[in-house]
């Protein structure tokens, strides 16, 4: 079968490949679409230090479920369309045995430590496949990125009437603001782009801004926000989340990033700020927001481009990104 595999920083290509060789507890899966998200891209262009080639990416999979393993009794069925949870826990350090597993030791992911679904089929522990009835591929690929954006509506422990600060506008945070106003929940969104600010308005936000350290205080009237989403991954984006935060209010950083964040004591002890990280995905409630919000999420794909021209597609994102909130990779 064929396989994109990246071979060095920016060099990716269609390689032929051993057909899936499953093993006891594993499903196959024909992959219909495959998004490219930051991640991908900072791997790509080797910009991780804990990334090593040869790689096969892709990590936001739908697709069409083939082959169950021996012995299944479970709901899922051949023929079914699936979304794939690329996140794989140990089940078994001290984090998952408390619940903590986004916290696991020996966390894996499907399209970074193991092979991805930039390929015509892919093997996953059947676990980690949900039923995605009723809609596309593509709407299925989808369902990751709103699945990040539900652990961390999760970890922000919202209460009705809160009103939420974004700071960045790509699929993640646009994700978190179709989410939140489906809820009922006021959202600001910060993004330097233009178009990215659009399209937040059209998707829900109650108001957009380019970054603008008096926004949010103009929004509250001076309160701040009771919830900070940080989903740019930028060491700007993460000051300005934490200054948005209003006394009682919770950081969620969700964007991934290697710098610091420095709080000042005084802010946790007497305004009473928490910070919180959001690592992973919540597919159940992801699945009932694509279902329901359908419309909103077709606005996500700016582009598909066939596997034969995966180089083409990440060209496109890295190159084009005041334009692009989703490439997606399809057969």
């Amino acid at each position: 079968m064929r396989a994109a595999v990246t071979t060095a920083p920016g060099t990716i290509a269609i390689e032929q490949v051993p057909d899936p060789d499953p093993g006891p507890g594993d499903a196959v899966v024909v992959v219909g679409a495959v998004g490219l998200c930051g991640t991908d891209l900072h791997m790509f262009l080797g910009e991780r230090h804990d990334t090593g080639f040869p790689l096969r990416q892709g990590h936001e999979v739908g697709g069409t479920l083939v082959e169950l393993p021996h012995g299944y009794d479970g709901p899922l069925q051949v023929g079914q369309t699936v979304a794939v949870d690329p996140a794989i826990p140990c089940g078994r350090c001290r984090p998952c045995t408390r619940g903590a597993w986004p916290a696991c030791t020996a966390f894996r992911a499907l399209g970074v430590a193991l092979p991805g679904g930039l390929a015509d089929r892919i093997v996953v522990p059947v676990e980690q496949l949900h039923a995605a009835d009723g809609l596309t591929a593509v709407e299925a690929a989808l369902v990751e990125p709103f699945s990040i954006a539900a652990m961390a509506l999760a970890r922000a422990e919202l209460r009705g009437g809160d009103r939420l600060a974004v700071v960045g506008g790509g699929p993640i945070g646009l994700a978190i603001t179709v989410t939140a106003a489906a809820r009922g929940h006021a959202v600001l969104v910060s993004d330097p782009v233009a178009a990215r600010r659009a399209l937040a308005a059209e998707l829900g936000a109650d108001r957009v801004t380019a970054p603008d350290p008096e926004a949010v205080a103009d929004w509250t009237r001076g309160e701040g926000a009771d919830v900070a989403f940080e989903a740019s991954g930028t060491r700007p984006g993460l000051e300005a989340a934490l200054a948005a935060t209003g006394p009682g209010g919770r950081l969620v950083v969700v964007g991934v990033a290697a710098h610091d964040l420095v709080v000042p004591v005084p802010r946790l002890l007497f305004e009473g700020v928490t910070v919180v990280g959001a690592r992973a995905g919540l597919f159940p409630e992801a699945l009932d927001v694509v279902t329901a919000r359908r419309a909103a999420t077709a606005r996500f794909v700016s582009r598909e481009v066939p596997l034969a021209d995966v180089a083409g597609a990440f060209d496109h994102a890295i190159a084009h990104p005041e334009d692009v909130v989703k490439v997606l990779v399809t057969p």
